[in-house]
């Protein structure tokens, strides 16, 4: 597909960071109808059409998706996670759920003219989640299939529509996936913020509560996107699957120097703290920054959802990995996709606009 050429994208989990990226960038395609679905209300792309439906309910989203039997691309980013978000990820019930969700999609759109279906999925391919040292880097052949992990699940289903209804598709497999969004489970970038914001309320500088020397590897949600927009027009990206990263490494304590700077306070020195049980009692200290500065999310679970939980692993301060998690991104460079972008910069970027937003204080 050509970005001239007329056609009609379905983001599902639009209001997820992915989606809410990919949404965004298509609108710059001429011709290209979007349509977001997810489950909440939309809060931006009004000019973006709109569907709500629970993808767990296969009849719920056949009748959301009637509308548009004409899709011609799907950017599946749409994700079930379970209330303890590391327990989840071990779970075979959500497993056959999540995979079940991608079902109820496709089966509602066995009928559309399909040419390319994106799916998610990101380092649990290389266990990263269950302890075990990841191959550094980790590359696309080194993803294991011995534990429950929907992943696999879900892509061996994609391959076999693909092959019965003749569409294209392609998997992408970022690392810690940075953007905007609202409630999400694994939101680096809203906990970095509510965080700082939250010890500059109660007067305190910002310390570091990750491991200090935990060097990883992010993908802006909007190198996501062009990604996927380059993958529909790439007969070397189809039935593929790529990594997908920044370009650079990074280590945290640096990004918080950033941090402290952009929402004007002091560094302190680092802390042994576990945010999911921490951030939570600040609740009511966030509803009364929100009050002041006329925020747009007066809930701190609202603005956070499971990404406290996400936090701590993200900065491995209980729990060091045995390896760096990085991974190559060999195999996509030499497809053609060059783009990269710088993790530091993109952070501060999506910060300023979440502050635009009025999802966070200046």
């Amino acid at each position: 597909m050509t970005g001239s050429t007329a056609g009609k994208v379905l983001v599902v989990g639009a209001l997820g960071v992915v989606g809410r990226a990919a949404l965004e960038h298509f609108g710059q395609r001429p011709g290209l109808a979007r349509v977001g679905l997810s489950r909440r209300a939309p809060d931006f792309a009004p000019e973006a059409t709109w569907v709500s439906a629970d993808l767990r309910d296969a009849q719920a989203t056949r009748a959301a998706l009637a509308a548009h039997g004409d899709a011609t691309h799907v950017v599946y980013a749409a994700l079930n996670e379970q209330p303890d978000l590391l327990k989840g990820w071990r779970d075979s019930g959500n497993v056959d759920l999540n995979t079940r969700m991608l079902r109820n999609t496709l089966d509602a759109l066995r009928e559309a003219p399909l040419r390319h279906v994106t799916l998610l999925q990101g380092t649990k391919a290389y266990g990263v989640h269950t302890g075990r040292p990841m191959p550094v880097p980790a590359r696309e052949t080194d993803a294991v299939r011995d534990h429950a992990n929907f992943y696999f699940d879900q892509q061996d289903l994609l391959a076999e529509r693909a092959a019965a209804q003749g569409f294209a598709w392609t998997i992408f497999r970022p690392q810690i996936v940075l953007g905007v969004a609202l409630g999400s489970a694994m939101n680096p970038v809203a906990t970095l913020g509510a965080y700082a914001a939250l010890s500059r309320e109660a007067g305190q500088p910002l310390r570091y509560p990750g491991h200090p020397h935990l060097l990883t590897e992010c993908t802006d949600a909007r190198l996501i996107a062009r990604a996927i927009a380059w993958a529909w027009d790439e007969p070397r990206a189809h039935g593929e699957a790529f990594n997908i990263a920044n370009g650079d490494v990074v280590l945290w304590q640096p990004v918080f120097e950033r941090l402290a700077a952009l929402f004007g306070m002091p560094l302190g020195e680092p802390v042994d703290t576990r945010m999911r049980e921490a951030m939570p009692e600040q609740a009511e200290r966030w509803r009364a920054i929100a009050e002041r500065e006329r925020l747009a999310v007066p809930q701190l679970r609202d603005l956070i959802g499971l990404s406290w939980q996400y936090a701590d692993a993200t900065w491995a301060a209980r729990h060091p990995l045995p390896v760096p998690p990085l991974v190559s991104t060999i195999k996509l460079r030499q497809a053609g996709f060059g783009d990269c972008i710088d993790t530091q910069e993109c952070i501060v970027e999506h910060l300023r606009e979440m502050q635009r937003l009025r999802y966070l204080p200046r």
